[in-house]
């Protein structure tokens, strides 16, 4: 990126040349060619570079990225293009960007300073000779040629374009440029804000730089990057020092259609530098203690676990100056999303380094305040390394980039910005036909205890697909029938019409294997439709036993069992597709044209994800977006990112778009789901008393009021070898209630016992293995107890949670956001927790933490007013209440008497 200040004299504009019309080109042919072919590769590199072929040569007279300061409000600027290539002619060129199209043109190709070609309104240029009279000039003759593109502006803003060079063949090769046009007095700003995002990650070595001396992490006991994961880190490189920040993100705050591909680009980059930093915070010189061979031992469960290196490799036990806990936002990404480490040798002397060599080792277990590594037989070969030793090295950790390198896809791939920006003042001008009747056999699957929201959500979604809708929205919390008046819809949808294709997408795979165990299963048993046969598509290297057995019946597969991508001869005769959002891009290869897409649990995913599968649409696919706002939402660690919208969903931002009588815009608000206590209680916490409940509801039973709380008076503990808490007390506590339930079973009033009458859940993966182990002391088999993340689309009769945390925790660092307690400081995970429960809510913890502690404690002190509580004297209870529900005071930082040694960072 470079500055520019112009001062009050204009440039002078150079007018495009009109070109002759030549009769044969149909305009943006080319561009639209290459973007086809483009999306469809599993290899995009092979199809548009951003760098030189071997025989091609692209040079440029300026900084491709410009920040332009005048105090003028109109700039116009000029790139010239020096290309220099050997027997490969240019045939193409092409401005791909519809956004700024006015702004950017082709004025000049030329060879040998004469111009050459045909250009079209100056977004392409096509040179026909080439396919001619000049095949017998390519060999090793160095062809030259100069284009001149021009940049012409009326207002500030920031304007970007992609220019494409075709050569005959692929790759074609593109230069992305971008002109930030900036009032004179906003550079200094700018350049400081920019400045602030690259110093975060200036320490952190880039791959591009080491070249030879990068030595990549190989095993055959560990699975390597697959094809596509290497081609797309290629498409889509870490920028580093090529990062500019515009002006227009910084004062701009809303997405819009012509902003909306740079914006999302943009917001991706903040956010993963934003990550990068927080992973960067562990980097450190480290005194790595080499084995060949660690045992780790289970403070959960007390089993031990033994690792062996195999011959040639060694294992790195690094002690870190910081613990990793789910409590912390930087320890929640390194459990979450760092596998590898880079690490080098360490000089002491001269404070650099013995070797510039870097080398990957793969990170095999997180604990506390340690890693175990692995270090590669090349790597222990190169190195001279020795079990049982020591030696000091530099170390830096790497966040994987998969998931920034697939939202940056699905924003490139989406083929319109008006699917993410319809018009908000739609208006039906005709009636929709009915919901059909039939006296065919497949119409008694079909579910008539629909309520008029659901029918009028019905019949918007099985609308035939020549009625124009912009995309439906189907809004409502837990328990209001979304899931199953999406069934309904795709039961008619499959039925109506033979060439129907539905593609249904979760964020989860529990709520995608949902549909298939409640809906699709029985009605293709039942049925023997092949109509209704679901191909549910799972990630490759999922394990196979990890599924639920009636899900793996529509699962593909390869020979040898593992999950597999389809092929256009799986999905050739396929009616339905049931995936997550991130695995639907395995579709995109595959010429499939879904005419519905659903996305459902569309609230619990990022915009630039759940635009995945809209690269999918035609020109008649009808679009659902199905969800619950107040449910888990993905976390954003950039605050400029969460601040100019990247922490919103899709179906948040088109619910804010839509106004209240949209026509595609349905709320539902009837729950079918819990008892009247508890809805009443959600509803007043979470959705400000819009829930209604409605019948047929279970009955409360005997002996057991539907909100319950049992106060102990436990111990968070973090154990040596874990990330998370674990609280003994309270899974005694859980285990001992459970198991009086299941002995009093209610089974006139709630049914037999199930699989699916009981869930625990835990924020902590430490507790739920805690619990387990409690419940199989004592034989309490058919529970499930699950992490709080794992649970959305699932409901329960009985619901169990366990807090873990107690007063010991600091209520400063809960109040600032510094630290996250789970069920103290995220309503969401709360509200998550508490509505998976039909009949009955029972709340293990300690009351003084709960109602003292966190940006919950108001949410605790309602929930207590209305429970029936154990083990806590009232007057006691009373007082903490009275102090929850009253104004937050501000705290200051005090002391953690049970915080670990400080020990400063060694740098």
């Amino acid at each position: 990126m470079a500055d520019v200040r112009l001062g009050d004299d204009n440039l002078e504009s150079e007018s495009a040349v009109d070109a002759p019309e030549y009769t044969h080109y149909q305009s943006g042919e080319f561009s639209r060619r290459v973007h086809r072919d483009w999306i469809k590769s599993r290899d995009p590199q092979s199809i548009i570079t951003d760098n030189d072929p071997a025989s091609i040569s692209i040079g440029v007279n300026t900084d491709l990225s410009l920040r332009i300061g005048t105090q003028k409000s109109s700039c116009a600027w000029t790139w010239h293009f020096e290309i220099r290539t050997i027997g490969r002619q240019l045939k193409n060129l092409s401005l791909s960007l519809d956004a700024h199209r006015d702004n950017f043109s082709i004025k000049a190709v030329q060879r040998d300073g004469k111009n050459i070609g045909y250009c079209d309104g100056g977004q392409e240029w096509y040179d026909p000779v080439t396919r001619d009279s000049r095949r017998d000039l390519i060999g090793e003759t160095v062809i030259s040629y100069l284009v001149t593109i021009i940049f012409e502006a009326g207002e500030h803003g920031t304007f970007r374009q992609n220019v494409l060079f075709g050569f005959e063949g692929y790759p074609v090769v593109r230069r992305k440029i971008c002109a930030d046009f900036v009032p004179f007095n906003d550079l200094t700003r700018l350049d400081e804000a920019t400045r602030y995002f690259l110093n975060q990650t200036a320490h952190v070595w880039s791959l591009k730089n080491t070249t030879g001396d990068f030595h990549p992490f190989e095993s055959p006991f560990v699975p390597g990057k697959d094809t596509w994961e290497k081609n797309l880190s290629k498409a889509y490189p870490y920028l580093g020092e090529l990062f500019m920040l515009s002006h227009a993100t910084l004062t701009e705050n809303c997405l819009t259609r012509k902003n909306y591909r740079g914006r999302m680009h943009e917001l991706i980059a903040v956010e993963e530098l934003a990550r990068h930093e927080q992973v960067a915070r562990y980097n450190s010189i480290v005194a790595f203690h080499l084995a060949s061979c660690y045992v780790l031992s289970s403070h959960t469960d007390g089993s031990t676990t033994a690792k062996y290196a195999p011959l040639g490799e060694l294992f790195a036990q690094l002690s870190l100056g910081r613990g990793i806990s789910e409590d912390m936002k930087s320890g929640r990404l390194l459990l979450r999303g760092c596998n590898n480490i880079l690490i080098k040798m360490y000089n002491p002397d001269d404070n650099s380094e013995i070797s510039s060599e870097i080398f990957e080792a793969h990170v095999e277990d997180k604990c506390n305040y340690m890693i175990y590594a692995r270090l590669s037989k090349h790597c222990v070969e190169r190195l001279n390394l020795k079990p049982d030793t020591q030696v000091k090295m530099h170390v830096q950790f790497v966040l994987s980039r998969m998931p920034f390198c697939e939202w940056h896809r699905a924003v490139d791939c989406l083929p319109d910005e008006r699917l993410v920006f319809p018009d908000p003042n739609f208006q039906l001008t005709m009636r929709l036909p009915p919901i059909p009747e039939s006296n065919e056999d497949w119409y008694d699957l079909l579910d008539n205890r629909l309520n008029d929201k659901q029918r009028e959500a019905l019949t918007l979604m099985i609308a035939p697909n020549h009625i124009y809708l912009p995309p439906i929205l189907l809004l409502g919390p837990y328990g209001t029938g979304k899931t199953f008046t999406i069934a309904q819809a795709l039961l008619i949808i499959l039925h109506q019409n033979p060439l129907n294709k539905v593609l249904l997408c979760t964020q989860s795979n529990s709520a995608a294997d949902l549909y298939v165990k409640e809906f699709f299963d029985e009605w293709y048993i039942r049925s023997k439709k092949e109509r209704l046969k679901p191909m549910r598509i799972y990630y490759k290297r999922r394990l196979r036993n990890t599924v639920h057995a009636t899900v793996r019946k529509y699962c593909l597969t390869d020979p040898n069992g593992y999950f597999c991508d389809p092929t256009k001869q799986d999905i050739e005769n396929c009616g339905l597709i049931v995936t997550t959002l991130a695995t639907s891009s395995c579709l995109i290869a595959l010429d499939y044209e879904p005419t519905h897409i659903v996305i459902d649990e569309a609230a619990q995913a990022l915009e630039c994800e759940a635009i995945t599968p809209l690269a999918l649409v035609g020109a008649r696919t009808r679009l659902i977006l199905s969800g619950d706002q107040m449910q888990l939402a993905p976390e954003v660690y950039s605050d400029l990112s969460k601040e100019r919208g990247l922490g919103m969903s899709l179906l948040e931002r088109l619910h804010n778009l839509y106004p209240p009588r949209h026509p595609c815009r349905i709320n539902l608000c009837q729950n079918y789901r819990s008892h009247a206590a508890i809805v009443q209680l959600t509803s007043n916490l979470f959705y400000g008393n819009e829930i209604e409940s409605s019948g047929p509801l279970l009955p409360e039973a005997p002996n057991f009021k539907p909100l319950i709380f049992y106060a102990v008076a436990g111990t968070e503990i973090q154990g040596e070898f874990s990330t998370g808490f674990y609280n003994d007390e309270e899974a005694v506590e859980l285990a001992k209630q459970i198991a009086s339930l299941k002995s009093r079973w209610p089974v006139e009033e709630w049914g037999p016992f199930s699989e699916d009458s009981i869930g625990v859940l835990a924020h902590y993966s430490e507790q739920v293995a805690r619990i387990r182990n409690e419940l199989r002391k004592r034989k309490l088999f058919s529970v499930s107890v699950e992490r709080v993340l794992n649970v959305q689309g699932k409901q329960f009769t009985a619901v169990f949670i366990s807090t873990v945390r107690t007063r010991n925790c600091c209520r400063y660092s809960a109040e600032n956001s510094v630290s996250d307690y789970g069920f103290l400081t995220n309503p969401r995970l709360l509200n998550t927790a508490i509505t998976r429960a039909k009949a009955l809510v029972a709340v293990v913890g300690d009351p003084v933490a709960l109602l003292t502690t966190g940006p919950c404690r108001s949410l605790w002190g309602k929930y207590f007013q209305k429970a029936k509580v154990w083990g806590v004297p009232y007057l006691q209870l009373k007082e903490h209440m009275m102090h929850s529900l009253a104004p937050p005071v501000p705290l200051g930082a005090p002391l953690n008497p049970l915080a670990r040694e400080f020990v400063p960072r060694k740098v």
